[in-house]
């Protein structure tokens, strides 16, 4: 089934939180499994910094970005839940975003589209589920930036979520992780056809886009995988300062391959909202934030982490538990790494079945 589309706020203004507004806001989304009668089984999936509203291709046509961990009797299981996940605001994958179309112009809003951060994605998403008239959720998931997601939704709307997983995720982004995700903006914003973010009618910075994907590659994935997958096995033809090394060819492919699905000005937008993630914005702290959280909590870290630090994990562990959050806390080193919430089944497919079971 493809993709499904609504337009929100086309009467009033969507107010942004650090300033701004957006008006006629078009949101991708798509669901899975069914709606029960008491409107019990709904379960919002937060997507990660570069995902899409597909997880999941019931027809198997095309491997969504959770294909193994979604269907029938599996940890997602599409015939005990109704699932629900959509294209993140600022995104590219059909929810309005810097490429999109701004009304006032009848150009793509490229400079002109306003800062958000993790809570205005979040509103977005409570509003998408008014729309569908869905009241509460027996659960949020997410890994990564959807893991501050669905930690948000708690936060935000205590009364409407029952159970929260968050997959390798710490509450604050780390200054090392910080760090990475600058040099990841400036090789964008540094590309000659850039243009202050306003390409859309010219050439994409692609150089400086495949050049960031590739540094980002860097941290999803560990040391050990890498050296299991290429160590420093050499190409047979190659230039010497080109892909000399297979590891180098890889992370090419990776970047090159990255230019056919993502917008410039969406990573630039998202990387930026993953870095300002603070829980505790709008309220008094970030204590009072996480003692609004009435779910049951579950939070799962990679030890060998090579984005989300352990340590970082770890404090937002201590976090939780001293405001009194009901939290279940695994953790377990993986050769994926950061990646390992996306293909690591056989890890977390136990983890989910008994949070959603709130065990």
């Amino acid at each position: 089934m493809a993709v499904q589309k609504v337009k929100l706020f086309t009467e009033t203004p969507f107010t942004l939180s650090l300033g701004g507004a957006l008006q006629d806001i078009e949101v991708a989304y798509q669901t899975y499994g069914e709606l029960n009668e008491e409107k019990s089984n709904a379960i919002l999936i937060c997507h990660a910094l570069t995902g899409d509203a597909e997880p999941y291709f019931a027809d198997h046509s095309q491997r969504g970005w959770w294909q193994t961990f979604m269907g029938e009797g599996l940890a997602l299981d599409t015939s005990q839940y109704f699932f629900i996940c959509s294209n993140v605001l600022g995104g590219c994958k059909g929810t309005t975003g810097p490429s999109s179309i701004n009304p006032k112009t009848n150009k793509p809003y490229g400079s002109q589209f306003p800062n958000i951060i993790v809570q205005d994605i979040v509103a977005l998403q409570r509003a998408l589920l008014t729309h569908l008239n869905i009241p509460r959720l027996h659960a949020v998931i997410g890994g990564s930036f959807g893991g501050m997601q669905a930690t948000q939704w708690a936060i935000d709307y205590p009364d409407d979520v029952s159970n929260v997983i968050n997959l390798c995720s710490s509450l604050l982004f780390g200054a090392e992780a910080i760090g990475f995700n600058h040099v990841m903006r400036q090789a964008v914003i540094n590309d000659p056809n850039f243009n202050g973010g306003d390409y859309y009618e010219g050439k994409p910075p692609e150089k400086g886009l495949a050049i960031a994907r590739m540094l980002g590659m860097l941290t999803y994935r560990t040391d050990l995988q890498l050296t299991k997958a290429f160590g420093r096995a050499t190409k047979a033809e190659t230039a010497f300062w080109g892909d000399y090394f297979q590891v180098e060819s890889y992370l090419t492919y990776q970047g090159k391959k990255f230019l056919a699905r993502f917008d410039a000005n969406s990573y630039l937008h998202l990387l930026r909202a993953l870095d300002l993630y603070d829980p505790g914005f709008h309220y008094e702290s970030l204590s009072v934030a996480l003692a609004r959280i009435k779910a049951r909590y579950t939070l799962v870290a990679v030890e060998n982490d090579q984005l989300f630090k352990l340590t970082e994990l770890q404090k937002s562990k201590k976090l939780l538990e001293e405001s009194g959050v009901d939290l279940v806390y695994y953790q377990f080193s993986s050769d994926y790494g950061h990646d390992a919430f996306l293909v690591d089944y056989a890890f977390f497919e136990k983890k989910i079945r008994l949070a959603l079971a709130n065990q």
